[in-house]
């Protein structure tokens, strides 16, 4: 496991139980307490913990936001955690794409991989809000791109525009797919107000939608809720996702896929 990875994972148990110790955690990863001290002394001096006898105890900042992984990482850092799993779900999520067909795809390193893997596709619309999903898709020949406009956001790699009451009126399209910072029982998330209220309007613009998110996405959490599940009908996940949160995503009518 990549050191980036455990660290994100660290921070992910303490939203959930508020402390650790190095000793749980070392079994938790199945590596030494030298390294998990060494992964706690980082995080703690990037102001995400703070350090006990035998362990950390969780900011409240990151308490309250619950978004650490987020926060703590680049834009190419965040691209590469998952990997695999991203690419996986992203494969997948073409498959329900056709030549010819006008998408929304809001910005994200999970909608990245699916501008990646929609390069054999002929005559695609795609609508977005991903500079790094619009620079992918723009390099086939066989992609018309429409980048929305707004204002620039470099971590994000995105354009952020609050649209009026949670809708682009000018806007419809058969499918939107959403990369989202959390996902749980009761909906998905994202971490700011603006982020969440941008993805309400592509919801809105859109006959269907699938949410793309790998496994580690269930056990995040973020404040801003998008939408309950009544306005999804696709989830695109791994085989990692916890089955119980599935079962229950699945039982109010989504259908839920597991990318091979």
């Amino acid at each position: 496991m990549l050191k980036a990875e455990r660290q994100q994972r660290i921070l992910v148990l303490m939203q959930q139980t508020s402390a650790v110790t190095v000793r749980d955690l070392a079994a938790e990863f199945s590596t030494s307490p030298i390294t998990i001290r060494r992964d706690l002394l980082e995080l703690g001096e990037r102001g995400l913990l703070e350090r006990t006898h035998g362990g950390a105890v969780a900011t409240q900042e990151v308490l309250a936001e619950g978004n650490a992984r987020y926060e703590m990482y680049s834009y190419p850092e965040r691209h590469h955690q998952q990997a695999e799993e991203k690419a996986a779900i992203a494969e997948c999520a073409a498959q329900y794409i056709s030549d010819g067909d006008s998408i929304l795809v809001n910005a994200g390193t999970t909608t990245h991989a699916l501008a990646q893997a929609l390069r054999g596709h002929l005559d695609l619309h795609v609508i977005t809000n991903g500079l790094t999903v619009a620079t992918v898709a723009g390099q086939s020949v066989r992609a018309h791109v429409y980048v929305l406009p707004g204002r620039l956001d470099i971590r994000k790699q995105a354009t952020i525009e609050r649209p009026e009451r949670d809708r682009f009126p000018d806007i419809q399209i058969r499918e939107a797919f959403l990369g989202v910072h959390a996902v749980s029982e009761s909906g998905i998330y994202m971490r700011d107000n603006e982020d969440a209220a941008m993805n309400r309007a592509f919801i809105a613009a859109a006959s269907r939608v699938t949410v793309m998110a790998d496994h580690t996405k269930l056990h995040a959490f973020a404040s801003f809720r998008i939408s309950s599940w009544s306005n999804v009908q696709r989830l695109i996940t791994d085989a990692a996702s916890d089955a119980e949160t599935l079962a229950a995503i699945s039982a109010q009518g989504v259908d839920i896929v597991i990318a091979p």
